[in-house]
Order: structure tokens, then C-alpha cells, then sequence
């Protein structure tokens, strides 16, 4: 009897665990938001975990200053001053950081999201000098620290930013380096695509450089791509299957589908429905011009045989 309690209590240990495991993991994807009835368009995906949701960061610069501001959490800097939560990402392909918020009242210095290297000091300010830290700044400039502790600006634009949302996306390069994606301020994305040249196994914490800043947090979260196998299905049918950070399908379809996109070994899936339906994921249209110059073409050719015969 004790040894199927014993049973019992593992196998729910180990569905409360898998449940756990899937609830970090989601599916993103990218699509039209309609096509035509006929016309070829592609799908992309790819498996994300969450890795932080927290507006508590584990790490910040002894002598930062804690807030309570319109019932958020703000984090007051006085120079080279930082917040910041460890990460691992040997195993990702891409890092998503977004950030919530805003700088209350001016921008000082050179605030932003920012990624440091895993021997990174938690006791001093940043420009520690033996580190790797990627800064893309608020005021609107990219900075690096290889490992001279100084940081350099790069002769790159990149966007301003003081209030709503700011998400970069960082990607690991064919040469197993840190390069900065893009940047999307308030839902307009910039492409920056800047190899750092800082070894993507080398980063350890990701977060905000407050520098002199007085930063308002509402929401922060970190999340990263990894390579899986996945498998597509077409109305229930076996479309395709292969394995990496981002997968895609390119389709031509003559009726409504129902596509399913799931990753076997993490027990997610994605359903996008593609029909003329309103509630639809992908709305069908019919070509009504193209239909319309058809059926012209076919009435005029028509008259002009039926001329031909009368002769």
C-alpha cells in the first residue's frame, strides 16, 4: 500500500511539473491578416520560453534608491548605477527584452536595456573593467564595454525613447555573437542589425541601466527562442515537420484550413484559422477584380464568335 502511495505521489509530481514546464513555453507567430482566395503566403514561427516577468530585479547597484511612484516600482540611479536579473541563453537563439514604463522626468546620461557578461561584479557600478555590457540607450545610441572598462558609443542610430514600450531583440549571429536585432519603440520597429562581436555564451544578467536616471517600471519580461522540433498540420493532415529557432511554411490554399503548428517534445501548439469567416486568423478574400476582368475577357470573346458565326 506505502509503495503505491508512493506511485501515486511521483506521477503527480511529475504532471505538476510538466504542466509547469508548458506553461513557459509559448508559440509566436507571424502572418497576414488576409490573403487572397489562391494566393501563396507564409507563416513563421517560433518556440519561446519566458525566463522573467517580474518588475523586482534580484540585482541592483548598492545605494539605488527604491520608489513607490503612482503604485509602481522605480528605480532611482546616481551613476553607472544598474538593475538586473541573471539569465542563462548557451541554449537560445534569439532574446527578447521588453520593458513597460517610463523615465520620470528627463532622461540623464544614458539609460536603457542592457546586457552584462556572467563575471559581471554585483557590488560595483558598470564599466567593470574584464566585462562584456551592451547598452542600447534610451537618449538614442548603442554603447559597448569589451572588456576595457570604458564604454564606447557606436556611430549607430537608434531610437529615443521616455514612455510606453521598448523591446529589443537580440539574436546570436553565425558567429556565435551578440548582435542587436531590432528595436521597437511604442509598435514602431527599427532594424538595427549590429554584430557586437561580444560571445553570445558570455552574457549572465540582462536588465536596466539607470545611470542617473529615475526609471518607472509597470512590466519587464525576458524571453528567449530555442531551437525544437516542430511539426505543421493542414486540416488534420501531416503538412510538413523540421527542427530550428525559427520555422516557416509557405501555403496556397482554394478553401477555408485550419493549421495547427505544434512542438511534440514541449506539448505546445498554435491553431490559426484561415477562412472568410470575421473571426478567422487569416481572413480569405476573393479576388473580386481579377474574377470581374476574367468574366469580361470570357463575355467578349464570347461576342466575338458569336459575331463570327452569324457571318
Amino acid at each position: 500500500m506505502r509503495k503505491l502511495v508512493l506511485l501515486l505521489l511521483l506521477i503527480l509530481t511529475i504532471l505538476s511539473f510538466s504542466s509547469i514546464v508548458s506553461a513557459n513555453y509559448v508559440i509566436e507567430v507571424n502572418y497576414p491578416k488576409s490573403v487572397y482566395w489562391g494566393q501563396s503566403f507564409t507563416i513563421t514561427f517560433s518556440l519561446a520560453t519566458s525566463i522573467i516577468n517580474s518588475t523586482n530585479f534580484q540585482y541592483a547597484t548598492p545605494g539605488t534608491k527604491i520608489l513607490e511612484i503612482d503604485n509602481h516600482t522605480a528605480y532611482q540611479g546616481f551613476g553607472l548605477y544598474w538593475a538586473i536579473d541573471k539569465i542563462n541563453i548557451t541554449s537560445a537563439s534569439t532574446l527578447i527584452v521588453s520593458f513597460e514604463g517610463k523615465v520620470v522626468g528627463e532622461i540623464s546620461v544614458n539609460p536603457g536595456i542592457v546586457l552584462y557578461s556572467s563575471n559581471f561584479s554585483l557590488t560595483k557600478p558598470d564599466s567593470q573593467k574584464g566585462n562584456y555590457e551592451i547598452l542600447t540607450s534610451w537618449a538614442g545610441s548603442l554603447w559597448l564595454d569589451k572588456l576595457n572598462g570604458t564604454w564606447s558609443q557606436l556611430s549607430i542610430a537608434s531610437p529615443t525613447f521616455s514612455s510606453g514600450n521598448y523591446t529589443v531583440i537580440f539574436t546570436r549571429s553565425g558567429n556565435n555573437t551578440v548582435c542587436v536585432y531590432s528595436i521597437n519603440v511604442n509598435g514602431s520597429t527599427y532594424l538595427i542589425k549590429y554584430d557586437t562581436g561580444v560571445p553570445w555564451d558570455s552574457i549572465g544578467y540582462v536588465g536596466i541601466r539607470l545611470d542617473y536616471s529615475t526609471i518607472l517600471l509597470i512590466k519587464f519580461y525576458v524571453m528567449a527562442n530555442i531551437p525544437a522540433h516542430y511539426v505543421v498540420y493542414v486540416n488534420g493532415k501531416k503538412h510538413t515537420s523540421g527542427y530550428g529557432s525559427v520555422g516557416n511554411i509557405t501555403i496556397k490554399l482554394y478553401s477555408p484550413a485550419i493549421i495547427n503548428i505544434t512542438y511534440p517534445a514541449y506539448d505546445v501548439y498554435k491553431v490559426i484559422t484561415v477562412s472568410p469567416s470575421g473571426d478567422a486568423n487569416i481572413k480569405q478574400r476573393f479576388p473580386i477584380i481579377q474574377i470581374l476582368l476574367i468574366a469580361i475577357s470570357v463575355l467578349l470573346i464570347g461576342i466575338s464568335i458569336w459575331k463570327e458565326m452569324r457571318r
